[in-house]
């Protein structure tokens, strides 16, 4: 945390210099407030020596400068300039705390917007393992809730932080002038008070890190129920998703009390011991002032003043601990995540020289379990792909599919075999070059809420409104797209909503053409369309593979007749390889798939 504030340095320093003016201005107004008693009582003539300096006048010293500036021959001048220098000090104080106040609202805006930054850069940089294990709504709390919690431990305290040890370290310093021995006395309990304030301290942050984690349990329920709320009313689901809400809400709230009350014993202890302390100051101090013990009743007063005046900043500096306390739960949360590994990334404009692909891709003696999981996916796997040709893998789900295409950009990495671009294994590539080289389409599209030029542009930010057109032509979009209100520029809705799942689909392979890839990733582009749209999405598909080197994973087998090579895996093993005709003739697996496939199709047209 302190690495965040130390960049703004200049500011921190300005903000501690306004600080020392603050406490210095509030001191003068306590002091010249207590001058009102020798104002008000004292008619003795003003006396004009000055006493010797040492430690032991220093408080007569100050009080012989103080009479200098304020008693004049008639009570009421004297009355007189009390009020204007009291008024002036409290209006200064005023003014200095309001340019504080604006100069660490600037820092600390500041340092919580370069940490959310930081920490969403981070989150795009982590490898996809991470998110596998991790609840989307975590991260969500963790970049949103927790950093404002932070925020609002930073907003509470660190001007607080600057200024209470400074009242704090004066008020103190007054009463040791006014008198030692006192002073001692009063605080010899503080030391037992820091102990309680420090314990409870402790079990604030950990009661508060709890509720954090409750919290994010909170958002994920939240995220996934909004984001499945087709499926959710679709099964009639809403009462028991509401009754899963309601619970996990319980136990936040639950453990939010307990925090709180926790952290609420402080203060009212704070108040307590101090109550303690001033009683004994009234019985000792008003004894000594009564029987003229070497006390006066200016002093006094003088010394009833300083003190009231320091517990306000050490009841304060109690409440600071327990919000920073918050604050460091929340920021142990984020600095987990700050911690975690990210992926090798690069800059893929300083990725120099990109890698090419001009031969082969080679899958070679590959075994693959995904991460914490002894489950063997892929096992002992080789086969190659040539530059220009089309290969298609068949199998029953969890055969090992759509493993291998998240094995060649490295979403995963493997430990045992290899696999080689061109004879180089890319787990030696630069990631963000590596990526470069292929295009995905995917079953489940990614769309954003943004335009439909933004999305075909996706990660190709120098595209041209004639760069888009010719991709969405291409891809079959363009007929609808022309069709919609606002064209290239109509916004979509989140995930696309506002188009259907063809439509989706197609701006998805448009946003592959306009990137024109050398290797085509599809991944069961087609199987959840209808007969219609797959036609049209097929006929897009092809366009995009024409003259591309392409990787395909097919459920429906009439979508990879053409491919020059099926690759049919059981159990992430290869048991058949060949082409279409190849694969039927040896009357297998493969012809075992397509028998059923087209024995499906041929009842349900004879069923029409």
């Amino acid at each position: 945390m302190l690495r965040y504030l130390t960049t703004y340095w200049p500011l921190v320093l300005f903000s501690i210099f306004l600080s020392f003016l603050v406490v210095i201005f509030e001191a003068l107004s306590l002091w010249f407030g207590a001058s009102l008693v020798q104002t008000l009582f004292d008619t003795s003539p003003l006396n004009t020596e000055i006493p010797d300096f040492n430690l032991e006048n220093l408080n007569e010293i100050l009080k012989y400068w103080t009479y200098q500036l304020i008693r004049r021959p008639e009570p009421i001048d004297s009355l007189k300039i009390v009020c204007v220098l009291m008024a002036s000090t409290f209006l200064a104080k005023n003014i200095l705390v309001y340019l504080k106040t604006l100069v660490m609202a600037k820092i600390n805006l500041k340092i919580v917007r370069d940490m959310r930054n930081q920490l969403f850069a981070h989150a795009m940089k982590l490898p996809v393992p991470y998110y596998d294990k991790t609840k989307s709504g975590n991260i969500i709390s963790l970049i949103l809730n927790d950093v404002s919690n932070i925020n609002a431990s930073m907003t509470g305290t660190f001007d607080k932080l600057f200024i209470e040890p400074m009242r704090v370290l004066f008020f103190i310093t007054t009463l040791f002038i006014i008198n030692i021995r006192l002073t001692l006395a009063i605080f010899v309990i503080f030391p037992l008070l820091g102990f309680l304030i420090a314990q409870i301290g402790k079990v604030v942050r950990r009661r508060s890190k709890r509720v954090l984690e409750y919290m994010a349990g909170l958002l994920s329920i939240l995220h996934e129920t909004i984001s499945g709320i087709r499926a959710v009313k679709m099964f009639n689901m809403n009462e028991i998703e509401t009754e899963k809400f309601k619970k996990e809400n319980q136990k936040f709230i639950h453990h939010s009390y307990r925090s709180t009350s926790i952290g609420a014993i402080s203060s009212p202890l704070t108040e307590i011991l101090g109550v303690v302390v001033v009683i004994i100051l009234l019985w000792y101090g008003g004894s000594q002032v009564l029987t003229k013990g070497g006390f006066g009743a200016e002093d006094f007063v003088r010394f009833l003043i300083f003190l009231f005046s320091t517990f306000t900043p050490l009841k304060t500096l109690t409440n600071i601990n327990n919000t920073l306390q918050r604050g460091f739960a929340a920021a142990e949360r984020v600095f987990s995540l700050l911690d975690s590994p990210t992926e090798p990334l690069g800059n893929l404009l300083e990725s120099k020289p990109l890698p090419k692909f001009e031969n082969s891709i080679e899958i070679k003696n590959v075994t693959f379990s995904y991460p914490q999981c002894s489950e063997i996916v892929l096992n002992n796997l080789s086969f190659t792909i040539k530059k220009g040709s089309i290969v298609a893998l068949v199998g029953s789900s969890g055969a090992g599919k759509s493993t291998i295409l998240d094995l060649l950009p490295r979403f995963y990495d493997i430990k045992h075999g290899s696999i080689l671009i061109d004879g180089k294994d890319i787990g030696r590539m630069d990631i963000a070059g590596l990526r470069n080289l292929f295009g995905i389409v995917s079953q489940e599209t990614v769309l954003f809420n943004e335009t439909i030029f933004n999305n075909i542009a996706y990660g190709f930010p120098v595209a041209s409104v004639e760069m888009v057109t010719q991709a969405a032509y291409a891809a079959n979009a363009w007929e609808f797209i022309e069709k919609l209100p606002e064209g290239l520029n109509t916004i979509i809705g989140e995930r696309g909503v506002m188009l259907s799942g063809g439509q989706r689909q197609r701006i998805s392979i448009a946003r592959a053409l306009l990137r024109n890839p050398p290797v085509l990733i599809l991944d069961e582009a087609t199987s959840a369309l209808d007969t219609e749209s797959e036609q049209l999405v097929q006929a897009a598909i092809n366009n995009l593979i024409e003259n591309r080197t392409a990787l395909i994973v097919a459920h429906r087998l009439s979508t990879i007749r053409n491919a020059d090579m099926i690759l049919v895996l059981e159990n992430g093993s290869i048991i058949e390889k060949g082409s279409h005709e190849d694969l039927l003739a040896l009357n297998k697996r493969y012809k075992y798939f397509h028998d059923i496939q087209f024995a499906a199709t041929s009842e349900t047209s004879d069923k029409k």
